[in-house]
């Protein structure tokens, strides 16, 4: 099987390759991922060239292809800045935006095309200072794509300047991509901010399919791209600090959804070895526990062009409802349904208002 897998990757690779290069034409509106802090402050990640947003840069700086961050802060004028990592000759795409209140920290995860090669990399703002890093991929060959990302807070239990137990507070930046490499799977990286300090240099990534206990070959045949490269990762209200993980488990040939999260009482390095990951991770604290949720039929249904954005909303009870728009309508499939309905556009009834009701009808489940 491995053999046959090693085969069929070159031309999936290929195929892949050939819709993100056809992304490269496809025009991107500023503003892609926002986010919104309490204090009313707007937070915008985009693509466009260094040129746009460094004075003076010279004529071979100004074309580079970079992400810039645009900050609207209430009563201000908007400051625009070039996200860190991001000033080099690769095309970087997929840009998604996060932001941690208490921390008053933002996040940044997008890819990069170098070569025949997409990474996952992630950026931090934090107090006016940026910090970068990326996450190790599967070995050999690899396209890894539509990372999403969400920051949660945990309570655990720690040890203070004295060595004694203590009750402190956790930032989690939960990112989850689809990766083909030798095999075609949704992966997991979790990155902490402990005592002021981020983890960067201390990041694993796992495979969803051997965390959620079904791991195996995988096989993408006769299956449209689009039904199952969009994973999805939501806060579990029922968790401290967990998140719900929605995911195509091609071992299975299922879309599974599990619930995710990290121990709250580890005084110690953990005395065992931590489960298959790339990377490292000292504490037992930092290795996910997944458990199981829900299992649905994949959505086959889903059958789009690459560049169309599948989103997916997951119900209390562990529904998963996938969505996507044109210029007809919000369209959406709920997990166990073979129905593919869309609520159709009006200009007093636009994307925003047909997502709010999706979102409502998810809850309500």
């Amino acid at each position: 099987m491995r053999r046959a897998l090693s085969r069929r990757l070159p031309a999936v690779l290929l195929g892949l390759m050939g819709v993100v290069l056809a992304l490269l034409g496809t025009p991107r509106a500023d503003g892609a991922s926002a986010v919104l802090a309490k204090s009313g402050t707007l937070y915008e990640v985009f693509e466009t060239s260094y040129g746009q947003i460094i004075t003076g840069a010279n004529r071979s700086d100004s074309r580079l292809p970079v992400l810039a961050l645009r900050t609207t802060v209430p009563g201000s004028l908007p400051t625009v800045e070039v996200v860190v990592g991001t000033v080099d000759d690769f095309v970087k795409f997929g840009e998604a935006l996060e932001f941690d209140e208490t921390t008053q920290t933002v996040f940044v995860v997008y890819t990069k095309l170098q070569g025949f090669f997409l990474d996952v990399h992630v950026a931090m703002r934090r107090s006016g200072a940026w910090n970068e890093g990326r996450f190790l991929p599967n070995p050999g060959l690899y396209v890894s794509m539509n990372p999403q990302l969400l920051v949660t807070r945990q309570s655990y239990t720690g040890l203070d300047a004295q060595g004694s137990p203590v009750t402190k507070s956790r930032a989690i930046l939960s990112i989850v991509w689809w990766e083909e490499s030798d095999g075609s799977q949704a992966r997991y990286a979790a990155v902490f901010i402990e005592d002021g300090s981020l983890g960067l240099d201390d990041v694993t990534t796992w495979n969803l399919n051997e965390l959620n206990g079904a791991s195996g070959p995988t096989d993408s045949t006769s299956l449209p791209v689009s039904s199952y490269i969009h994973p999805a990762v939501q806060r579990d209200p029922v968790t401290n600090g967990g998140v719900l993980l929605s995911f195509a488990n091609l071992a299975t040939r299922t879309q599974q959804v599990m619930r995710l999260s990290f121990s709250t009482d580890d005084l110690a390095t953990s005395a065992s070895s931590p489960p298959t990951g790339s990377g490292r991770t000292g504490y037992s604290r930092h290795n996910p526990i997944g458990r199981a949720f829900t299992e649905f039929a994949l959505p086959f249904q889903i059958d789009l062009a690459y560049q169309v954005p599948v989103g997916t909303l997951i119900s209390p009870s562990g529904i998963p409802t996938f969505y996507w728009s044109s210029d007809s309508g919000l369209s959406y499939l709920q997990g166990g349904s073979t129905t593919t309905l869309t609520i159709p556009f009006r200009p007093d009834f636009p994307v925003d208002r047909a997502l709010a009701v999706v979102r409502d009808m998810s809850d309500k489940e």
